[in-house]
Parts: structure tokens; sequence; C-alpha cells
């Protein structure tokens, strides 16, 4: 029976090739178009083969889908070279935010010499693709981020000798339902998987409850591990000195739709004309100037991050009253300029977005109820009152006012926040022990 299922996922597959195809040519490029093409439909990548000419053992490859997954990686990254300075690193990802925070990431952190980490785009699952890939690179050991279960990919590790081990293992509601669908072709697929660790007890639940034989053991989120950056912390500080404002509230994140309504609220609170300005991050790169745009449309003076610090004659005398953050990979810095966060996608239903980044620096945080990406995180940041729960973004502004006067709430707020994130730390220790021992080892210490 599972053959059968893999038969009809390739078939489906080859189906797909021309709709894949149109998506290619729609989607921005991370390398030339030339050069992307015949990475992601043939698995030919001149990265692999240096790789593998380089160090042809003891190479770990990390494959980390989006932007999200690649910041919460880093820790364990920087990890592994401080454990293993000598062993090869090599990271595949798919979107284009992904890969060009990690340049950037390279070049201003030195995470690794360019002999020790090769970054590639990730082919997609075709057989033929994955194989040629899998082949050039040779790695000793495969390591999933959260969710991404690809089964040719999976499939020709093992065929390859190659450990698979899945971490910060991670099921929503959705995808669960949708994976239980198919449970007898997923079933088959997840145990080719060595190792599965879960972020939480839920999670690990629901990954049994797919089928999944072996234990799942649970080690806290990786994103608890990471830290600010000092040079996003000292941009943050200039940032916040050129806005010269008594309060900067930030709205991070924001998905289609959310920055009108805000924009609208924050018109409504600034007839007062308060001592304060609103930065407004759009999750998607592809949005900045059409929201910028929508907030000036709507009446707001506004302009870019980039513009507004370009232009220093411009402003030389005030800032805009809404500044639209239009860079990449910097929300360690909109953070550290900032003082009270709303989670963006949590108010409508979209998910919500990682609010530790936000916990580690000591900022107010305020999110909807549908964080349902983050669910274990959000449950446990309100229980310890960490954060505010709010039904609309009317009420982010009313409720943070009540706390800019109440000097003791704002204290226990950003206190209980840092110490929530401070006490969950260490995973990514505990699994670069996990990536750098075989088995047996792990079995027997955990």
């Amino acid at each position: 029976m599972f053959r059968l299922f893999y038969i009809f996922y390739h078939v489906l597959l080859l189906f797909m090739v021309p709709f894949l195809f149109l998506q290619f040519l729609c989607k921005k490029k991370i390398k030339g178009f030339k050069e992307q093409f015949i990475i992601q439909f043939f698995g030919y990548s001149n990265a692999t083969r240096e790789s593998n000419k380089i160090l042809k053992k003891n190479l770990v490859w990390v494959h980390a889908v989006s932007l999200g997954e690649v910041q919460g990686v880093t820790p364990l990254l920087e990890k592994l070279h401080e454990i293993e300075p000598d062993r090869m690193i090599f990271l595949t990802v798919t979107t284009k935010t992904a890969w060009d925070y990690m340049q950037q990431y390279v070049k201003t952190i030195i995470l690794l010499d360019a002999q020790k980490f090769k970054m590639e785009v990730l082919p997609l699952d075709f057989p033929w693709a994955i194989k040629r890939f899998c082949k050039d690179l040779k790695p000793s050991v495969l390591v999933l981020m959260e969710t991404e279960i690809w089964p040719n990919l999976i499939r020709s590790c093992k065929m390859n000798k190659t450990r698979v081990i899945l971490v910060n293992g991670r099921l929503s509601p959705d995808s669960f339902r949708a994976y239980k669908m198919g449970k007898r072709f997923f079933r088959g697929i997840l145990n080719e998987i060595d190792v599965v660790v879960a972020q939480s007890d839920k999670d690990s639940d629901r990954f049994k409850e797919l089928g999944y034989e072996k234990e799942v053991p649970v080690f806290n989120n990786l994103k608890f591990d990471v830290r600010p950056k000092k040079h996003h912390l000292v941009n943050g500080g200039e940032l916040r000195s050129r806005l010269a404002k008594k309060t900067v509230w930030l709205a991070l994140s924001t998905r289609e739709g959310e920055e009108k309504e805000i924009s609208t609220s924050w018109r409504q609170r600034m007839f007062s004309e308060k001592d304060e300005v609103l930065i407004i991050v759009p999750r998607h790169p592809e949005r900045f100037y059409k929201v910028l745009r929508e907030v000036e449309l709507g009446g707001c003076t506004a302009d870019t991050k980039t513009n507004f610090l370009r232009q220093k004659n411009t402003y030389s005398k005030g800032c805009p009253s809404i500044l639209i953050g239009d860079s990449i990979g910097e929300v360690q810095m909109y953070l550290a300029a900032s003082d009270m966060v709303l989670i963006g996608g949590s108010v409508i239903s979209r998910g919500g977005q990682n609010p530790l980044e936000a916990c580690i620096q000591k900022k107010i945080i305020f999110f909807g109820s549908y964080m349902f990406n983050f669910e274990n995180i959000s449950n446990d940041l309100i229980k310890e009152k960490g954060a505010v729960l709010i039904k609309t973004y009317q009420e982010w502004f009313s409720e943070g006012e009540k706390i800019l006067n109440d000097e003791n709430r704002w204290k226990s707020l950003r206190d209980n926040a840092f110490d929530f994130i401070s006490r969950r730390g260490g995973s990514s220790e505990k699994y670069a022990d996990l990536i750098l021992n075989d088995q047996q080892s792990f079995n027997s210490n955990h």
C-alpha cells in the first residue's frame, strides 16, 4: 500500500510540473534564472559538488525553508560550530527572504568561514532532482526544521545511509488535520526519519498519533535560544534617537488588511497630538510600498525607514507619524527602537508570529487570540503575565495607554516576558549533542 501511495505521489508531481514552473517564473529569484532553474528542477548545484570535494565526510546538512525557520535555527548553527569548528555545515533554504537574511547574517556575525559553511536553494521534491542533489552532497546527517517532511528528500537520504533528524518538530492544528487525512501514506514517510524531537508535549502526541513508532522526546523551542545581535541593538538605538519620540509603537509582521485598520486607529489616537510614532513592519517584503501608499491615502504622514534615515535634512525637526519598516531580517533592530509591540496576524486569523524576540528585549507585548502557529508559547506567556491579550487594534492603543501610565504594571510585564524566555533556553546544545553523536548515544543519554 505504501508503494502505491508513492507511485501516486510521483504521478501527482509530474502533473504539477507546469504549475510549479509557472510559479517559478512568477517568484523573485534567489539566484540567476538559469542557475536556479537547474538546481530546483534538476538538482545540479556547484555548491554541493564543492562541499563534497572540501570534506567528503562529517557534513551536516540543515534545511530551514523560510525566514522564520532560518532565524530559529541560527543558535543551532552557532552551537554546532562552537563544539566542532571543523565540521562542515551545509544549509538549504526555499525562500528569498531566508536566503537574503543568511547572506547578511554570515557577513555581520562571521558565523563560519567560506570553507566550513555553504548554502544552497533546495530542489523541488522531484525524485530525479533530489537524488542528484543528495548524491553530490553525501551528508552524514540531514537536519529538518519543524515540519519540512518531503518524501523524496527523506527517502533519498536513507538510500544514501544518511541519518535524518527532525528538530523543533511542530504540527499546527491545520497541518495535523491535513496529515491525518493521508495517515496511511504519511506514516510510512514519518517512520523513515531516524529521530523526531518535538517542541511541546502536544506536538509529540500528534506525531505519535500520526503513526511515528519511536519515542518523540520534547526539547524547548530552538527560538528560545535566539539572542539579539549587537549591531541590531546599536542600529535600533540610533533609529530611536533619530525618531526622538517619547513612545514608539511597533506593529510587527503585519498581514494584508491589518495596516489599514491599524493606521485608522492610530490617526484617531493622534488627534490629541501625542509625542509618539508608529512603526509598521509588513511580513512580506513585496508589500512594503503598497502599505506605504495605503497608509498615506488614509491621511497619515508616512515614509519608509530607509528613506527616513537617508533624508536627514528633510526630517531634521521631526519624523513622520508612521514609519514603514522596509528591510529584511531586522526584527531585532525594530524591537530595540520600540516600546509597545503588537504581534501581527494575531488579531485576524493568520496564526500570529514569534513573540520571543520581543521577550528577550523586555518589550510590552500584545497579541490577539489567533496565535495558533505559536499556540503553546502564547498560552504560557499569558499565564505567566508576560503579554497582554487584546481583541482589536483600538484596544492595543487603549490598553497600552493604561500601561504607560502604570509604572508597576509596565515593569512587571517587561520582567515577566524576560524571565519567560530566560528560563527556557538551552535546547540548541541538546540538539547539537543529538546531531553530532550517533543514535545509540542519544538513546542512552535521553
